[in-house]
């Protein structure tokens, strides 16, 4: 079973970074949702969370995210 690094997460400063999902992910055997599901969004937003996490998917696993609003048109995010 794959592991996460639980309780040796290097995380700093106030709010979760990119950089940071980055390194634990370098150190995890999980995927990126795993991943994901396991690190606190620390100091951040919803909005911000949510951006973060798409961010982080894009950048592991190449994930392509649309956003719909009103039947409009997709727009990429």
């Amino acid at each position: 079973m794959k592991k996460v690094n639980k309780g040796k997460a290097k995380l700093s400063g106030d709010k979760l970074t990119l950089e940071e999902i980055q390194a634990e992910y370098h150190k995890s055997d999980v995927c990126m949702g795993e991943l994901l599901a396991f690190i606190p969004a620390r100091g951040l937003t919803m909005e911000e969370a949510f951006d973060l996490n798409i961010a982080a998917r894009k950048w592991a696993d190449g994930d392509e995210f649309y956003r719909v609003i009103d039947d409009g048109e997709p727009v990429k995010l």
